[in-house]
């Protein structure tokens, strides 16, 4: 949406140093940047890994499409690559960066979405200023394989696509030996409850100013149902939060079973760097039957929501493992 031109000062400068540096890529990442599949319009069919793009035009990734043969364009387009990856990133928590995307952008990895930052029209909220990073549950991956990956950009006008940045995967370090992994899509309503009629989807970890709630400060609410085998109900369990901003407080079935920090006040808070590890009695989940797990958040200021994982349910024994290699790594 803005012209990157016209950016003034250190800003520019940064812009510059981003779109041209050089990155070094070590054994547990992938450079993704060069030539993709590039297609303007929009048709959800195009993040299918059945489709057949080989007329699409190539395009440089990162740049501004403007700047490859498509000047005055404005409106929506695709990206596609193809993947493969390797065992390296096996039992990793692999994060996709694709830089700074003007304005909005829908990021889907084997036609499954796995993120969003910004919205679309008729709700427009541009976020060309945002860092994108996504978080790729490892059930999604085929390793070893080709790997699809497609992005929705919608751009209102000036630049678009993109423009600038590191585009890789890469590892974030090693999957924690979850029983059940929760990161990805949760439900999400503004309010200080969980909101049956009025809540959509949202995408966790992730900033919610980066998933349509650009003004938000205040109360909101995660919410996810999930089902507990009768063994794991019965043993005493930790869910991992991650890192939320600001105060929290955990309620399963309904049950307060934790919190931090401030709830009610507009405080500004220290919590907002720490992980959430929340210690959970056995028969505390309903075995065989759907669990209500709410997480009600309140944000002071600025960013808000459960920003950074892990995210997810292991047994004690497996989280105090996890830890302390942790600690010796």
């Amino acid at each position: 949406m803005r012209s990157y031109d016209a950016i003034k000062g250190v800003g520019s400068i940064l812009v510059l140093l981003i779109a041209t540096a050089s990155f070094a890529f070590n054994a547990d990442e992938k450079d993704l940047s060069g030539q993709w599949k590039f297609r303007i319009g929009d048709r959800y069919e195009w993040a299918t890994t059945g489709y057949d793009d080989s007329d699409w035009d190539d395009i440089r990734v990162p740049a501004r499409w403007e700047d490859e043969g498509f000047r005055g364009y404005d409106g929506y387009a695709w990206y596609r690559t193809n993947v493969r990856i390797g065992d390296e990133l096996k039992d990793k928590v692999v994060v996709l960066e694709l830089g700074y995307i003007d304005d909005v952008d829908e990021v889907f990895v084997n036609g499954v979405k796995v993120g969003q930052t910004g919205s679309f029209p008729p709700n427009f909220s541009t976020a060309y200023n945002a860092l994108r990073k996504y978080q790729i549950p490892s059930d999604m991956l085929h390793f070893g394989e080709e790997n699809l990956i497609a992005v929705r950009v919608y751009d209102s006008h000036l630049e678009g696509g993109i423009v600038s940045g590191n585009v890789r995967l890469f590892s974030a370090g090693v999957v924690p030996p979850f029983q059940i992994n929760m990161t990805g899509s949760w439900l999400f309503n503004k309010g200080k409850k969980f909101d049956p009629a009025d809540h959509r989807k949202i995408q966790v970890p992730g900033i919610w100013e980066n998933q349509g709630y650009k003004n938000l400060d205040g109360h909101a609410v995660y919410t996810k149902k999930i089902k507990v085998a009768g063994d794991l109900a019965s043993q005493r369990l930790v869910l991992l939060a991650g890192k939320i901003d600001d105060a929290d407080m955990l309620f399963i079935n309904g049950e307060l079973i934790a919190k931090t920090g401030d709830f009610s006040g507009w405080r500004s808070s220290e919590f907002y760097n720490e992980f959430r590890n929340y210690f959970i009695a056995p028969e505390t989940f309903k075995a065989g039957i759907e669990n209500l797990i709410e997480v009600r958040v309140f944000d002071s200021g600025n960013d808000g929501g459960i920003y950074e994982g892990p995210i997810g349910i292991m047994t004690q024994d497996d989280f105090r493992k996890y830890w302390k290699s942790k600690r010796q790594n």
